[in-house]
């Protein structure tokens, strides 16, 4: 079914129009012809009148002239005279009315002729009266009424009337016939639109009809959204400020009875602290009625009890009043989480911030401790080796043997110092941070362990490094712990270490792969942890923190480390460092 602005309606608009203008261009045009018709009429009215003027003067001149041929009188010339004088002017008039009509043309070029010479004869005729001469004046009078000119003359202008008089009558007959025409059709025309103009007016009726249910089901839809809303929702009059309607969630969350919601206005809900704020808003929105508000307030329930909420509110028409409706959104218990995260945050922020001093100041309780503890066991290790060297051989086996673990043990102490203090050097800070082209770094630990590799007969491929942000010391040194546990921890064959790496969208992946012994997978997670050795002191040395430096020094480059391996079969470690340093 059409709607009030549907196809069927403006088809039957535009057929009236149509008709309307049918009705107008006939009405026009009939009137031109009517006009057309007047002005023919006038024209053959003007004609007949102008040729019975002819046809006196004409009479009026051949009077004159037989009167002074019969009494003599001179006053009879002057008067045909001047009657002759108006004779050429009132053809000449009668020519122009008749127009472009070629038969009347020819017969007032005939009425020419005959007036011309009708008056050259009675003209002669005054002349030879004038000379005494009446005889012959008399001929040419007979001769005149024997060649006819005035019965001539009379016999055109009965044919030049009768031609116009039947155009007269043709004309009448025929717009007669089309003003019936004309008059059948207007009439039928606007029976048409009467009839076109009951149609729209009952689908005008029936399309209203429609979208009245329409406007009443929707109203019944919304209506029943706006009652059954989890949220509570109300209506509020712009000005006075008063309750117009609310919903159900309304009512059974602020306590309020409908009939008490009724009653009251939107101040009576807000706490007394926060009706200036709500002034400022009211005018705000008489200023920009039609705007979208959304903000946060508190509202007060009918038990005392404040509450948080998020409120959105449009404008409306509502039974006649200029209103806003009202969401509300209860978020006192979000504004708790809020307030409580907010707090645990500052707690988490203020324990961090002691967590750091606290680890920058065992950072260097560990640097000093470490370096405290050098000097006395370095004189330990060198009244040791002094002591080994001298009464090496001259005293028995056990006591060779003790200075020999008394040595071994400064020696191993003084190892483990030095790495606890690698460790505790490496930071958190980025200051030290500078674009490092790993490929160098390489070169140098190739350098270092040149020896090494020879000794045991080891082979390296590194693959083409790229340039990192980073602290160059701290990346030379992971990248020669990783090469020497490779060197170190090889099986029966000889060692093969292959440097590679592959780009990733905000890191750089680089692999140390090895053909040594391997490592269990129970223990991936274990040799990163400090002092967390796999195998005795005895075969093979070290103090347990190289894999710990390694694991500081990726964090503190934004990756992480890890390793993948099969014992006997070697082992692969990955790390990543981030682009950005």
């Amino acid at each position: 079914m059409k709607t009030f602005f549907g196809n069927r309606l403006v088809n039957a608009i535009a057929i009236a129009i149509v008709t309307v203008l049918v009705i107008v261009v006939l009405s026009v045009w009939q009137y031109q012809r009517i006009r057309d018709s007047g002005a023919i009429i006038r024209r053959s009215n003007a004609l007949l009148l102008q040729s019975n003027q002819v046809q006196r003067t004409s009479d009026q001149f051949e009077g004159s002239v037989k009167n002074f041929l019969l009494t003599g009188d001179s006053s009879f010339l002057d008067t045909a005279d001047r009657i002759a004088s108006q004779l050429p002017p009132a053809i000449d008039s009668l020519r122009s009315l008749v127009g472009e009509d070629l038969v009347q043309r020819d017969h007032v070029d005939s009425l020419q002729f005959y007036v011309n010479g009708s008056r050259n004869v009675l003209e002669r005729a005054m002349r030879l009266s004038k000379g005494g001469e009446f005889g012959g004046a008399a001929a040419l009078i007979n001769a005149e009424a024997r060649t006819g000119y005035s019965h001539r003359i009379q016999s055109t202008l009965d044919e030049l009337e009768s031609g116009r008089r039947r155009l007269l009558e043709t004309r009448r007959s025929a717009n007669q016939q089309k003003a019936t025409q004309l008059q059948w059709a207007l009439w039928c025309l606007t029976g048409a639109v009467v009839v076109l103009g009951v149609f729209v007016f009952r689908m005008i009726q029936r399309d209203l009809r429609h979208e009245r249910k329409k406007r009443l089901s929707t109203e019944d839809k919304y209506k029943m959204l706006f009652d059954k809303s989890p949220l509570p929702k109300w209506i509020y009059d712009e000005n006075t400020l008063r309750f117009l309607e609310v919903n159900d969630t309304a009512v059974q969350d602020y306590g309020y009875s409908r009939e008490e919601f009724l009653s009251m206005s939107i101040t009576d809900i807000r706490p007394r602290e926060d009706l200036g704020r709500l002034r400022e808003d009211v005018e705000s929105i008489r200023r920009q009625p039609g705007a979208f508000r959304s903000g946060q307030w508190r509202h007060r329930k009918k038990n005392g009890d404040i509450i948080d909420v998020e409120v959105t509110a449009h404008a409306i028409e509502f039974e006649g009043h200029q209103a806003r409706m009202v969401a509300v959104n209860d978020i006192t218990e979000g504004r708790r989480y809020e307030e409580q995260l907010k707090k645990l945050n500052a707690d988490l922020a203020k324990r961090a911030s002691e967590l750091g001093a606290s680890n920058a100041e065992l950072e260097r309780f560990a640097y000093i401790a470490s370096h405290d503890l050098q000097e006395p066991l370095r004189m330990v290790s060198s009244f040791l080796q002094l002591l080994q060297k001298r009464y090496n051989g001259q005293l028995d086996s056990k006591a060779d043997q003790y200075i020999h673990y008394a040595v071994d043990g400064a020696e191993r102490m003084k190892a483990l110092i030095m790495d606890l203090l690698d460790y505790s050097r490496v930071g958190t800070g980025k200051e030290n941070f500078v674009p490092v082209d790993t490929a160098v770094v390489m070169k140098e630990v190739g350098e270092i362990f040149h020896e090494k590799i020879i000794a045991a007969r080891a082979q390296i491929a590194i693959d083409g490094l790229p340039v990192v942000t980073g602290d160059k010391v701290q990346l030379t040194q992971l990248f020669q712990n990783l090469v020497s546990n490779a060197l170190k921890y090889h099986s029966d064959q000889p060692p093969v270490i292959r440097i590679g790496v592959r780009e990733e969208p905000n890191h750089w992946v680089f692999s140390v792969a090895d053909n040594g012994i391997g490592i269990d997978s129970q223990f991936f997670d274990k040799i990163f942890i400090i002092f967390q050795r796999l195998h005795n002191k005895t075969d093979y040395g070290g103090t347990g923190i190289g894999l710990a430096i390694c694991k500081k020094i990726v964090e503190r480059h934004g990756g992480r480390i890890w390793v993948e391996s099969t014992p006997q079969k070697g082992s692969t470690f990955y790390f990543t460092i981030h682009k950005k340093g």
